[in-house]
């Protein structure tokens, strides 16, 4: 008998377990990103996009059941996961003025739900882009307001970046607020001529 033998094969099992665990949770995270996509979609056509979100809950579940791990749980595929749930639900909380469930409630990180939050900015700029469009200013104007109040909190954050990669997010939130804002004050400006 050597002398690695049993503790060796309990290792070996552990990491044959870690390893299961995480193709599970690489399969459940492509998942949950599919349905996050359909699911912003859903929200920029006018359709409902309960069902995908009901169904990216549940696949949370399983993910989370999957890794249990610490390794798998910090690793990124299931955090890129968890950012993509959570800003899918910030984003259908924001549009409907329903009230925004924390990190806690959506069982993510903190730096995956304020990723997700701070992602949100981009398709309310898109929502407001569409309003524009469609020649709805005062869609547009309410969308803009609440992108502007997302964008006031996004700015106040100040988070190390090997927490959360916050600072580039803020950089980029900047500059699409501010092409929103220019075309906003644009489109008013038609209006008032027209």
């Amino acid at each position: 008998m050597g002398i690695l033998n049993g503790p060796m094969d309990r290792a070996a099992d552990a990491l044959a377990s870690i390893e299961s665990g995480r193709e599970e949770t690489i399969k459940l995270s492509r998942a949950i990103i599919r349905l996050s996509k359909n699911a912003i979609h859903a929200m920029h056509t006018g359709g409902d996009p309960s069902e995908d979100i009901d169904a990216m809950s549940k696949k949370i579940d399983a993910l989370l059941e999957a890794a249990e791990d610490p390794f798998i749980l910090s690793s990124g595929p299931v955090q890129d996961c968890m950012c993509e749930y959570s800003e899918a639900v910030i984003l259908r909380s924001i549009v409907t003025e329903a009230p925004v469930p924390d990190h806690m409630s959506l069982r993510v990180s903190p730096s995956s739900w304020v990723l997700g939050a701070c992602d949100c900015e981009g398709e309310l700029r898109r929502m407001v882009m569409s309003k524009l469009m469609d020649g709805d200013l005062e869609g547009a104007k309410h969308l803009f307001s609440l992108m502007e109040d997302v964008h006031e909190q996004i700015m106040q954050l100040d988070v190390a970046d090997p927490i959360a990669p916050v600072r580039r997010k803020q950089d980029i939130a900047r500059g699409i607020m501010d092409r929103t804002r220019s075309d906003m004050l644009n489109a008013v400006l038609s209006s008032r001529k027209g």
